[in-house]
Parts: C-alpha cells; sequence; structure tokens
C-alpha cells in the first residue's frame, strides 16, 4: 500500500518527499496517510503560492515530510522555493545561487492579489535588451513548462504587473 511505502521510506531517510494526493478529491490520499506516520504531523497544508497552493508540510517523529502538488508546475515551483532552500540546509550546504536576468514585460500581466505568482516566461532579444513573453500559465501546463527559458515573480501584495515593467527573470538552466 501507499501508507507501507511510505512508512519505509520514512523510517529508511532523513526526509520523505512524495508528489500527488495533496488537494481535495477523493482520490487525494497522500495528506491524510501523512496524519498516521507519526507526531506532530501535517504543520502547513497550503500555501500562498501559485501555482504551488496544495503544498503540505509535516514532521513525522522528527523528520521533515513533504507532499508536493501532483500538478507538473506546481510541483516544480513549490520544490524550488520551499523544498530546495531545506534541504541544501540540511546537508550543510550554502543557498543555491540562481542564474538571473533583467527584462522588459512588454504587456500587463494579471495576478491573484493575496498569493505570489510564478509566471513563466520566453525570452526574446529586443531593440533596447531582453523582453519577457508569458508562456501561459496553469498547474499542468507542461507546454508552457518547456517552452519557458524561466520565471518570474509577482510578489502577494500585487494584482498585476504593468506592461513595460523592469523585471528580473530566474532562468531555468544557468
Amino acid at each position: 500500500t501507499l501508507e507501507a511505502a511510505m512508512r519505509e521510506a520514512l523510517a529508511a531517510h532523513d526526509v520523505l518527499i512524495v508528489s500527488g494526493g495533496t488537494s481535495k478529491g477523493a482520490g487525494d490520499v497522500s495528506h491524510r496517510i501523512v496524519n498516521r506516520l507519526g507526531a506532530p504531523g501535517i504543520v502547513a497544508h497550503g500555501v500562498a503560492l501559485k501555482p504551488g497552493k496544495p503544498l503540505c508540510l509535516a514532521v513525522c517523529d522528527g523528520k521533515p515530510v513533504v507532499v508536493l502538488p501532483g500538478f507538473p508546475t506546481s510541483a516544480m515551483f513549490t520544490f524550488h522555493d520551499m523544498i530546495v532552500p531545506v534541504l541544501r540546509r540540511m546537508a550543510g550546504l550554502p543557498p543555491r545561487s540562481e542564474a538571473k536576468v533583467a527584462a522588459k514585460v512588454p504587456l500587463r500581466i494579471r495576478s491573484e492579489l493575496g498569493r505570489t505568482e510564478f509566471v513563466m516566461v520566453s525570452l526574446v532579444e529586443g531593440e533596447q535588451g531582453l523582453v519577457a513573453y508569458p508562456t501561459g500559465k496553469g498547474s499542468g501546463a507542461i507546454t508552457s513548462f518547456a517552452q519557458a527559458d524561466g520565471f518570474i515573480s509577482i510578489e502577494a501584495l500585487a494584482d498585476h504587473m504593468p506592461a513595460g515593467s523592469e523585471t528580473s527573470v530566474t532562468l531555468f538552466t544557468p
């Protein structure tokens, strides 16, 4: 069973990371199993990220347990933003240095107020430097991810990024 596999993995490793089963559907059972793996159990279920809201964080008998969202882009962004820094610290490594470039956003990008939003972008060389074009939104947007060179972040207190804004693009590959 999934519970047996999770128990075995948790016993054998310093941290348990699984993907999927953390939302509200009837088949979403991973987060329910986590509370049976040890105390104290779930410490946070749902974060103010888009994509990535259904992230589940737990501690079971002193070991961190992470249930990443099942949708690919949600899993990627929550892993990058919240889990990698913790894993690096656990391993005694310094914070990761990310490759970033400056670019201009040619159009207004709407965002949901109250959640930090990651927007995948494709970079094009313009007359006055790099231009970042959104490749599309959606937590299951594999095509958008494949077309993207990196992503921009719109802070939780903003409901949009104005057209013509200068922004920092975090590159997927240096």
